[in-house]
């Protein structure tokens, strides 16, 4: 599942850590990490975005967590498991601007 922590700060959790931006994590660790009071303060403050393997995020909200993101090798794992044409040419600008950054 996909996590994105809109902090600017790692949080590390019950043997879980997210860094900031979108983290690519098992839906077991993800309820760990909330098990944890102050990550369960800090979701409800909305400090973490995620879709679940219950629930499939809206394209919109994917491609939110996408722009977020920092990790190729994640990136090239969704994309293998995604179907959405919008999502799949918001993964393959995301690898292009990571690969290619503004000097």
């Amino acid at each position: 599942m996909l996590v994105q922590n809109k902090g600017n700060h790692a949080y590390t959790a019950n043997g879980l850590t997210l860094n900031p931006g979108t983290n690519k994590v098992e839906e077991n660790e993800f309820e760990r990490f909330l098990a944890h009071p102050l990550m369960k303060h800090l979701e409800s403050k909305g400090e973490f975005a995620y879709d679940s393997e219950k629930t499939r995020p809206s394209a919109k909200d994917t491609i939110a967590m996408i722009e977020d993101a920092f990790d190729i090798d994640m990136l090239e794992a969704l994309k293998a498991e995604e179907d959405r044409k919008t999502v799949l040419d918001a993964i393959d600008k995301r690898i292009e601007e990571l690969k290619s950054p503004e000097k």
